[in-house]
């Protein structure tokens, strides 16, 4: 889990780059990321808006460059054109978007003419920053976090609509919808109430925006981040319940979602959850992602154990999960090393084009670095980080 939120950060532009191929556009480094700039916007010593990939920008005007050669009927900008996401400019990688402070008004204060149209010309737009170096400012412009949409389970009142629907129960839930009163495949038959028993959304926080956590002389595990879909299990002592989840939602036992369909498939999950009431599975269920199989066949599904929560709120020690002493190795995510904390090495597991482990027809998604022993640090919360490939992200991007 995660303590900290997406961020949009206001940082200040201590040096721009020359661009090694293109004289035009320049390149800045805001801690471990790199944007490609385009060098007329920005100064040396200016503040700016660092927006990290899978950031949903909201429909404003300084984003319009996104989808002004776009029309929409109904003047709705979709998210996936919203979706700040990683390219390469010139052969330069660039990730995410660095934006002039001065293209957000609602950023400075304004001189009480302003206010009262009492200027014109130069002087109109006099005013200084209301914000600083090191501020977030996500939830002020709205940005929010991109997240993959949940598979959709076989029910009637779950099916996300194709065309127009074709019954009046079709339209009742249809426009619902539209209103954004009910949300396909999360309201109705498929979700219930979350247990009693602390089981908290779970995320991991990226390598590069907390790069001193790992000391070199620390003992770490490597595993593969899959593309698919997080899932959470839980056998509660309180009501000797079973409770299924996926990364946002909690499924009713009535609902046809890949998350029920994997306890039915998979005993052991439930086995595991019941020899070890009030602790909380974490996995990913594949394939639910486009183009990322995992080695499933035709109607075969999968799943891979990533963490346990024991219910004192404290995860398991990565060293005891991944030694099979509580649940068979081959049930879990691939391990791709073991031992002292090494960056250069770590990160060759994701150069270029790198292949799953799981299966060679597809990309690694990335990979996510572990504190063999549970260490909570400033920052993160949790001593575990990721690094998302490089290629996996263009990938994604042109896919949008």
């Amino acid at each position: 889990m995660s303590n900290s939120t997406h961020r949009v950060d206001i940082i200040r532009i201590d040096e721009i780059l020359p661009h090694p191929n293109a004289d035009s556009l320049g390149i800045v480094y805001i801690g471990g990321y790199q944007c490609v700039v385009k060098k007329d916007n920005f100064l040396v010593g200016d503040l700016a808006l660092y927006i990290q990939p899978d950031t949903i920008v909201p429909a404003t005007e300084p984003f319009k460059f996104l989808w002004a050669d776009r029309e929409f009927a109904d003047g709705t900008i979709p998210e996936r054109l919203r979706r700040i996401t990683v390219r390469r400019f010139r052969k330069e990688w660039s990730e995410g978007l660095l934006m002039p402070l001065k293209d957000f008004h609602e950023l400075y204060n304004w001189n009480n003419q302003h206010a009262a149209g009492g200027l014109s010309g130069y002087d109109y737009y006099i005013g200084t920053p209301k914000v600083s170096e090191g501020d977030d400012v996500a939830e002020l412009l709205g940005f929010t976090h991109y997240e993959e949409p949940e598979p959709v389970p076989n029910i009637n009142r779950g099916q996300q609509y194709k065309g127009l629907p074709k019954s009046l129960r079709g339209w009742f839930w249809y426009i619902l919808a539209k209103l954004h009163i009910y949300r396909p495949a999360v309201y109705g038959a498929d979700q219930c109430k979350a247990p009693k028993q602390f089981c908290p959304v779970y995320d991991v926080e990226g390598f590069k925006n907390y790069p001193r956590t790992f000391s070199a002389d620390e003992d770490v595990i490597v595993t593969e981040k899959i593309h698919g879909s997080n899932a959470r299990y839980i056998f509660t002592s309180a009501d000797q319940k079973m409770h299924v989840g996926s990364h946002n939602y909690w499924k009713s036992e009535k609902s046809t979602c890949i998350w029920r369909r994997a306890l039915k498939e998979f005993p052991w999950i439930e086995a595991f959850c019941r020899a070890y009431p009030n602790h909380t599975v974490y996995g990913e269920i594949v394939p639910t992602q486009s183009g990322y199989r995992y080695g499933c066949k035709e109607n075969e599904i999968k799943f891979f154990v990533f963490d346990v929560l024991k219910p004192d709120g404290t995860y398991y020690d990565k060293a005891c999960l991944f030694s099979n002493e509580y649940i068979d190795h081959s049930k879990l995510v691939p391990i791709l090393g073991v031992g002292k904390f090494d960056l250069e090495a770590i990160k060759k597991h994701i150069e270029g084009s790198a292949k799953s482990t799981l299966d060679s027809s597809h990309l690694m998604e990335g990979l996510v670095i572990c504190s063999a022993k549970e260490r909570i640090v400033r920052g993160p919360g949790r001593a575990q980080l990721k690094i998302k490939s490089m290629a996996f992200l263009e990938r994604e991007g042109k896919n949008k």
